[in-house]
Formats: C-alpha cells, structure tokens, sequence
C-alpha cells in the first residue's frame, strides 16, 4: 500500500510537471508567433496601448527592443496632482521623444493640467508639428497656463501644412489668438472647446485659412469678444454649435452651402440677429431652441426668432426638436407661421408640447415619429380636434423614450395606436420600474386598440 501511494504521489508530480512545461510551451509559442507579425502590424497593436504600457514591450525580447520608437500614436498624459508623479511624467515625455526614431507622427494627443512647465509643452507640440502631425488633440486643464506661453506655438500649430484634425480644448484661461499667416490647407476637422476668441477677425482668418474643412465644432466658447460669429464656408459638411449663451448685441451669420448636418443648442436673446442663408443641402438638424427672455415675458418675440430658424431649416430629412418647452408650445400654436417641411421623414421631440399636431400637419411625408417624455405634464396633452395626415396615412415607426406610467402618457400612446393607420413598430422605453410593474405596463399598452394590423409593439 505505501509503496502504490508513492506511485500515485509521483505520478500527480509527474503531471504537474508536464502541465507547466506545456503551459511555458504554449507562452513561448504566443510570443514567438507575436514576433513573426510583421512590424506594421505590431506596431498597430502598440498605437492602441498606454505609451508606458508600449515602451515595456521593449523587455519582452531582442525583437521587440527598438520597436516603440516607431510608433506613430502618441498620447500623453499629464493632469497629475501629485508634484513627484508630474516630474516623472515630463522626465520620460521627454526621454521617450528622445528616443523615437525621426519618422512622421500621425496622432498626437497630449493633455496637461497644473504644475507641468508650459516650456515643454511647447517643446513636445512643436516636435509633434516637425513631424507631420496629422491629427492633433491639445487638452489644457489648468488656469495657471497663460496666452503668452503659448505665442510660438499658436503660430507652429496654425500654419501646420499636414494637419487634417485638430482638436482644442481649455479652460477659458487663454485667449486665442490666431496669427495673420495662418494656413490649415488640409484640415478636415476642427473641435473648438472651452476657448475665448480674441475677436471677430480672429475667427473669420482661421476659417478662411482651412480651404479644406468639412466639420466644426463650437462647444462652450466664450464669445463675449465678437460682435459677430460669421461661419461661411463653401465645403463644411458638419457644424455644431452648442452649449453657450448669445449676448443680445451678438450677430451668427451661417452660410454653408454644402451643410448636411447642424447642431445648434445656444441660448441666445429676442435681440440675437441669425441669420442662416444657403442650407439647401441640410438633411440632418438638431435644434435646442432656448431664449434668455425677459421676465414674464410673452415669448412674442422671441417665437418670432424661433420660427425665422425654422424656415431656414426646412429643407431637412431628420429634424430633433428640443429645448424650453414654454417657447417651443408658443411657436407650435401658432400653426400659420410653421413652415412645411416637405422633405422630413424623421421628427424626434424633446417632449410632448402642446401643438405638436400642427407641426406633423406640416410634414406630409414624415415616417418616423419619436417622444422623449422626460418633461411631459399632464397639461402637455390634449386630443388634437383634427388628426394629422401623415400620421394617418404615412408614419410606419413610433418610438416613446422615458415612459413614467402617468395615466396622460397612456393617453398619448392610445391615440397614436388608434389613428396610426400603416404603422409597423411602436417602441417604448419605460423608465425607473420593476419587472413585474414592467410586465403590467406592456399588457396594458399591448391591449390597446391599433388602426394598423401591421403594427408590433416593443417594450424596453
């Protein structure tokens, strides 16, 4: 018996063995199968981890030594609260560039908050511009950095032959300056975040310097130094503008012939001048329609404002529609000044606002209707006196985001459900149930009496 469980021990140690020889087999395999891919293709790999992570790689064999110096996507980062640890990030941003063999840079991100000195961040952007940079992401996080650190670079950065997207965020600490002889010729792409514009100028030169730019973005700027925002531009395909208020003495001119997709969330004044020009070829909008209004005021003017945006808009294919619901049920009521929108087959509203009956009375071809009922009040609904044409005889999906099982939003599904008449899928979000009081809700909305044989119901 002893000598049968000897055996039996050196046989489970037997196994052991083996397992752990064929483990360091498989992993020896694994590595070297990784380093018989092609360089092109390891170094695709790399771009997609933490530099530090990238420059380890260098330990695993003689193969992969030298091998991250080649790497093309940069991203460093360096918001860091502690002193020692921001030290150790400018030492090895500084030793790794040093490092990096003399070939172009197709990405470089760099992000840097307090305490980092602004003279190597000057240093490491230019290296990027010496490079080829083609992508370009400047992330500034501290109110310490000022605009005259950045003079040289502004310039280096806006007179870049290479670049085709550049991304600018900061707190509003810096104000930016742009130089005379700025030329972006083959930029694409232009995100504006958290910046002050120095002057109307200053905006109109970097426009007019991107012969080639087919998004902006404008999010969040301080624009208290312009009298005048002016995008005009001949071949810009995507444009948003969001998140900032409009002094009332302010003027936005948009002239983009070629605009497909616009984004506008300002909240601007009823002495705001817009005017919005050559958008024929705008299939794709979202509107935040918010005013800074007198108190007590009648939104008279302001609806005014309102229905000039609309017009501009509707030659539109997908329309979202959102913003103060008290301005937007005082445009909708008014159904005379609503412009037909003969071109839209996919209406998404921010709630359900009294009037919204008149506005599907102008859109004969609409397809798609969708509700978010976040802000729905009971004295949102009413039943409309006459049923809008197109929800009879054209809208084939309805999708009601946020449902909250107020005995109106019922309402408001029983209606569509009975005047839908070729309606094909109805889709509703519920929000903040349990399951069994979900189950309740979709018997409920299921039971429902429907005008469309065709229609399926999906609850979410």
């Amino acid at each position: 018996m002893a000598i049968k469980r000897k055996q039996g021990f050196a046989n489970a140690e037997n196994l052991k063995t083996r397992d752990v020889k064929a483990r360091r087999i498989d992993e020896e395999d694994l590595a070297d199968r990784l380093s018989e891919l092609p360089d092109h293709v390891i170094l695709h790999i790399m771009s997609s981890l933490p530099i530090k992570e990238a420059v380890r790689t260098c330990l695993l064999s003689t193969r992969w030594k030298d091998l991250f110096t080649s790497i093309s996507n940069i991203e460093l980062d360096g918001v860091l609260r502690n002193k020692a640890l921001r030290n150790r990030f400018m030492k090895f941003s500084d030793g790794f560039l040093s490092l990096r063999k003399d070939i172009s840079v197709d990405r470089f991100r760099l992000c840097c908050g307090p305490g980092i000195d602004h003279r190597k961040i000057n240093e490491w952007i230019l290296y990027a511009v010496r490079h080829g940079v083609r992508e370009l992401d400047l992330i500034f996080r501290s109110r310490s950095f000022e605009t005259r650190h950045f003079t040289e670079l502004e310039f280096a950065v806006f007179t870049c032959k290479t670049l085709l997207t550049l991304r600018l965020f900061n707190l509003p600490s810096l104000v930016l300056t742009i130089p005379t002889h700025c030329c972006l010729p083959k930029l694409k792409v232009l995100h504006l975040t958290f910046l002050k514009f120095s002057d109307d100028e200053s905006i109109r030169r970097l426009l007019s310097s991107c012969y080639s730019l087919e998004e902006l973005l404008v999010e969040s700027c301080e624009l208290s130094n312009l009298n005048k925002l002016s995008i005009c531009h001949p071949t810009l395909k995507r444009l948003t503008i969001n998140d900032g208020h409009i002094d009332h003495s302010y003027e936005l001119e948009i002239n983009t012939p070629n605009l497909v997709c616009f984004d506008f969330g300002y909240f601007y004044c009823e002495e705001t001048r817009l005017s919005l020009i050559n958008l024929n070829s705008l299939s794709e909008a979202r509107i935040c329609i918010g005013f800074i209004a007198k108190m007590f005021s009648n939104y008279c003017n302001d609806t005014a404002s309102a229905f000039d945006l609309m017009r501009a808009l509707s030659c539109v294919q997908s329309f979202h529609l959102t913003g103060i619901c008290l301005q937007i049920q005082a445009m909708l009521q008014s159904p005379s000044l609503i412009p037909e929108f003969p071109n839209l087959t996919s209406l998404k509203m921010g709630a359900c606002y009294a009037g919204w009956e008149n506005m599907l009375a102008r859109c004969p071809c609409l397809e798609t209707l969708a509700f978010e009922l976040e802000d729905f009040d009971p004295v949102d609904w009413h039943t409309p006196k006459k049923d809008p044409s197109c929800l009879q005889h054209h809208i084939k999906a309805i999708k009601i985001f946020a449902l909250k099982r107020k005995h109106v939003e019922f309402q408001l599904i029983g209606y569509l459900l009975k005047k839908a008449g070729v309606l094909e899928c109805l889709t509703v979000e519920i929000e903040s149930v349990t399951k069994r009081e979900q189950r309740m809700m979709s018997k409920n909305i299921c039971a429902l009496p429907k005008a469309s044989k065709k229609c399926n119901i999906l609850i979410i």
